[in-house]
């Protein structure tokens, strides 16, 4: 089997790779895992994996005032697309991504929960097909949305967010929901998010009975999912 690297950009914890690391072991990929700002992400940029893979977090892209090391990040997003690098970018990595491709990422509508996403063609032929066997439902949890960047083509939307997955030729793939989250750790997400839920007037048990009803099942799509994907991307 061949060897390949992932780097992994994570904000939080609780929201790391999931599926996603499970796909890409499979592949014989060895994940290097740096925290946003903590770890020096000098690396990432001298160092070029075949892949890279920047997760989600309570933060906004627009924040750099509060958070100036996302300056930074955006900066090495940037520079790998303009290399031509692969990257898989989830919720935040996804505005992050569109944010390096001169496009607005803005405060939206919040959509946190299980609910289906709605595919366009070309997300039917495209690896979030795998998603159907889930009736297409994912985990959402967001606050933020992002003008779809030029060159982008838009995979799948909601009423509420037109732009929720989007692919740019093999070298992107930028979801704004949650298909790479095991079952077993939604706990972490309604504790780490508790004052997130209590203003939006969430209540914790709705999402821990339907992640009991559906997460094995779309933690498995997303799992074949993104292994398309990497296998259409050369990965």
């Amino acid at each position: 089997m061949t060897t390949r690297t992932t780097h992994v950009i994570q904000h939080v914890a609780f929201e790391h790779a999931g599926v996603i690391g499970n796909a890409l072991r499979a592949r014989g990929h060895t994940l290097r895992v740096f925290q946003a700002g903590v770890d020096d992400l000098g690396p990432i940029a001298s160092e070029p994996a075949d892949l890279l893979l920047v997760l989600g977090g309570p933060i906004g892209v627009y924040e750099t005032d509060a958070y100036p090391w996302l300056e930074a990040e955006i900066a090495l997003i940037r520079q790998r697309l303009a290399a031509g690098g692969k990257l898989i970018g989830v919720c935040l990595g996804a505005q992050l991504i569109a944010r390096a491709a001169g496009a607005r990422v803005y405060p939206g509508p919040r959509e946190i929960g299980w609910a289906p996403i709605t595919p366009t063609p070309a997300g039917h032929d495209s690896a979030l097909a795998e998603l159907a066997a889930a009736q297409w439902e994912v985990l959402h949890w967001h606050g933020d949305t992002f003008d779809l960047p030029a060159g982008a083509q838009l995979l799948a939307s909601t009423a509420a967010v037109p732009n929720q997955a989007y692919a740019i030729g093999n070298q992107v793939l930028a979801l704004q929901f949650h298909p790479e989250v095991m079952p077993r750790d939604i706990e972490a997400w309604l504790i780490g998010h508790t004052v997130e839920l209590g203003k939006a007037g969430i209540d914790p048990r709705t999402i821990r009975a339907r992640t009991a009803r559906v997460g094995a099942t779309v933690a498995a799509a997303g799992e074949r999912m993104f292994a398309r994907w990497l296998e259409q991307a050369g990965l």
